[in-house]
């Protein structure tokens, strides 16, 4: 290959290189937003804790950036409540909800009345147990799988005097299979996957310093 052909190959991969650096480096407003910290401070404390209102690990912690779940429809609502929390951040409510989504499901699929205590207010922990109650005297039991959980929105947000009250519209996708006391399937089977849509409605008392939401309502979205 001759001197002239090298340059002009050499000329051409530069011009490339420095488009792509070009185009890479230019945000188009369809990026991932960038993952919120599940973990917010307990209100008046150093302390690092989770949606429950657990100590982690203080070296798991970086504080978000706000506009990571901000919403100019909610603006309002999220602003009122972070005047009675200074700490209320929607990004890491968001974060946690969509952590406690799955454990809900599965606990409630499992029968573990104690995590769903955990997560529940009294009036929606007797309606889940309500339904163990039937099913276990039926003897059945569910043979459920979440396969993924494809959204976690918020879809509504307010404030009723203390209380801040937030929906999230969570879809899902999973395996559904009821089997009787003897094991076999009489709904559903292993093979066959479905979507389903919940909205899930959590609550806090902003100036309570229990930093735990609770789940208050849920229906089909």
């Amino acid at each position: 290959m001759e001197i002239f052909d090298i340059i002009i190959l050499a000329m051409v991969a530069g011009f490339i290189f420095l488009r792509l650096r070009g185009e890479l480096g230019n945000k188009t407003g369809n990026e991932p937003l960038p993952p919120s910290n599940p973990h917010p401070r307990a209100a008046g404390s150093d302390r690092v804790v989770d949606l429950q209102g657990r100590p982690v690990d203080d070296a798991d912690y970086a504080a978000p950036a706000e506009a990571e779940a901000a919403d100019p429809r909610f603006a309002s609502a999220f602003n009122a409540m972070r005047r009675l929390d200074s700490h209320f951040s929607p990004a890491q409510f968001l974060n946690g909800a969509a952590q406690a989504y799955p454990m809900i499901l599965e606990a409630f699929w499992a029968g573990d009345r104690d995590t769903l205590k955990n997560y529940l207010s009294p009036a929606v922990f007797d309606q889940f147990d309500g339904a163990l109650k039937a099913r276990e005297e039926a003897g059945h039991k569910l043979d459920n799988r979440l396969l993924d959980v494809t959204a976690a929105d918020i879809v509504e947000a307010r404030l009723e005097g203390k209380t801040a009250e937030i929906t999230v519209h969570f879809s899902a996708e999973i395996i559904a299979v009821t089997r009787d006391k003897d094991g076999k399937a009489i709904e559903g089977n292993l093979s066959d996957s479905v979507v389903v849509n919940d909205n899930w409605t959590f609550a806090r008392d902003l100036k309570s310093r229990d930093p735990s939401w609770s789940l208050v309502a849920t229906r089909a979205g």
